[in-house]
């Protein structure tokens, strides 16, 4: 598949659709002594997001994310109370310091209706995210990721220890568009937005003639009990998208931060770790058959960034960059949230809707309706292999 940056969630892409990595440091053209105003580094994305990456000095980035003339609804800040809880869990990551077992910071999205271009703006310390660094082959990068990873873990599970106490939780966007799309009514809704209409449609038709009735079934199921909110009690403070498009390290290493606000929601944890899941399951997989960028790059160790993602998540010693490889015991496997593995598969689902419906057709489409048709019928199991 052509390199695509994420069509929603992410500012960048993670799939086998991605492009070769940027260097992580500035370039000095773009690095003036005492430069009066912010010089952009980068701009990107797709019909649905465009993200401008702007230098301020002195190791200080802005990435301002402005919505698309295919974006489904208005960016708008969580809930009062939720925000508050954000910077809760925030503070007491600070306090955590930089040493062994921090967790990401949290950069809270800046809404501006008034600026120009709109959109949210976040502060970070870094021009590159997790989703060019770890399939480029650098060691360093790789080194990054990595520790990066470990990171977002142990910030999904702080986030996971907060009920969600704050009103009627906003339905997680990810899955509200694909249940649109798998029923058909994304197509006329979305062309007055200017989205891809026929593309989303010519997958649809492919994914139901490859996935067949019984399959095309489950992953609606799998949707739809995805979108219903938990038991009582069960519904926790959720990131609503996290993948590594939204993670971007210091390039000393000595912190990360994770892009949070737009998608904020309650629900079940699943949905946040396999958000991340479902997007290292997706690259391992692209560069085993040989799709697309993951496919045509230099060998990347897959295992090992989901590995320490998993380890931050439950807040293992191995949660260190090159976690084992017998982390995934069958005791660990049990102690993530029921449902991960649907997840990740619902996270695999949606990447390809997105990018048929927001970047356009490519025919690498058709390998990843066999991927998907695969993971369904494993029940998601493939997802946890790691």
């Amino acid at each position: 598949m052509a390199e695509s940056p994420s069509a929603a969630g992410a500012p960048e892409a993670v799939s086998a659709v991605g492009a070769a990595a940027e260097r992580v440091a500035v370039p000095a053209t773009v690095r003036p002594a005492g430069a009066a105003r912010a010089v952009t580094v980068r701009e990107y994305g797709t019909r649905y997001l465009r993200i401008t990456v702007r230098y301020h000095g002195d190791a200080r980035f802005s990435w301002q994310r402005v919505p698309g003339p295919a974006h489904d609804r208005p960016q708008t800040p969580p809930p009062p109370a939720a925000g508050a809880a954000l910077r809760r869990v925030d503070a007491a990551l600070a306090e955590a310091g930089s040493g062994a077992g921090r967790g990401a910071r949290l950069a809270l999205g800046e809404w501006d209706a008034a600026s120009e271009g709109g959109g949210v703006l976040y502060r970070v310390p870094g021009a590159v995210s997790v989703a060019r660094l770890l399939p480029s082959g650098d060691d360093t990068a790789h080194r990054l990721s990595v520790g990066a990873l470990a990171d977002a873990g142990r910030t999904l599970r702080r986030l996971h220890d907060v009920p969600w106490e704050f009103g009627e939780p906003r339905p997680h966007r990810g899955v509200g568009r694909l249940l649109a799309w798998l029923s058909g009514s994304a197509d006329a809704s979305t062309e007055a937005t200017g989205e891809n209409a026929p593309d989303g449609a010519r997958l649809r038709a492919l994914a139901r003639e490859r996935l067949g009735s019984r399959l095309w079934t489950r992953l609606a199921d799998w949707a739809e009990s995805a979108q219903s909110p938990p038991g009582r009690g069960g519904a926790v403070l959720l990131h609503g998208a996290p993948s590594t498009g939204w993670l971007v390290p210091s390039p000393a290493g000595d912190h990360t931060v994770l892009l949070t606000g737009e998608e904020v929601t309650g629900g079940d944890p699943a949905l946040d770790l396999g958000w991340v899941l479902g997007e290292l399951h997706e690259l391992r997989s692209a560069a085993t058959r040989g799709l697309g960028a993951a496919g045509q790059g230099p060998p990347v160790d897959y295992p090992a960034a989901a590995r320490a993602l998993l380890a931050g998540y439950l807040r293992t010693e191995a949660a260190t960059a090159g976690a084992g490889a017998d982390l995934l015991t069958e005791d660990a496997t049990a102690a993530l949230p029921p449902g991960t593995a649907r997840a990740a598969t619902l996270r695999l689902a949606v990447h390809m809707r997105d990018f048929a419906s927001f970047v356009g057709w490519h025919e690498d489409l058709r390998h990843y309706a066999d991927l998907l048709a695969e993971t369904l019928d494993a029940d998601g199991a493939p997802t946890l292999r790691w």
